[in-house]
């Protein structure tokens, strides 16, 4: 599989960056041909079938099983058998024009999972930080500013 990919790494990254394909670079590429070279590589692919399942929105960001964004408590159960989970405030600045899952409706599913979660569409691809640095640090510095500072002040 790492053979059929390597001679596509820049044109699946050009790809996944549609609005700025020239943040596909050669520093970008290299990086990702060099680490696939990388005598563990297939090692690191074929782990990831056998991690564990991940844990569900619910769980990590606090929300509760069926939860509403308006319930603002957990039954005995969670409580007892979930932990870890956080309900502070969260970011969530989405690629929307990501081509390898439905963007828009994960980010719909983040944003309706509790209060405290914010959704901010990015018009970037799958890796947007990569893609629009830029618009990744307002969304941040926006949400430090605005979401984060009123929470804290409550």
């Amino acid at each position: 599989m790492l053979w059929y990919l390597r001679p596509r790494i820049q044109s699946i990254c050009k790809n996944l960056y549609p609005t700025n394909p020239s943040a596909v670079n050669d520093i970008l590429c290299g990086g990702i041909l060099r680490d696939s070279l990388d005598p563990g590589a297939i090692n690191v692919m074929i782990s990831g079938s056998k991690l564990p399942p991940p844990r569900t929105a619910n769980e990590l960001l606090g929300a509760g099983f069926g939860s509403s964004k308006n319930r603002a408590y957990k039954t005995t159960f969670e409580s007892k058998y979930i932990e870890g989970t956080f309900d502070g405030p969260v970011l969530v600045a989405q690629g929307f024009l990501d081509p390898l899952n439905d963007a828009k409706g994960r980010a719909e599913m983040f944003g309706e999972l509790r209060d405290g979660i914010k959704v901010d569409p990015i018009n970037a691809g799958h890796c947007p930080h990569d893609e629009l640095p830029t618009d990744i640090a307002k969304s941040i510095s926006t949400w430090l500013t605005n979401d984060v500072k009123a929470t804290s002040s409550k």
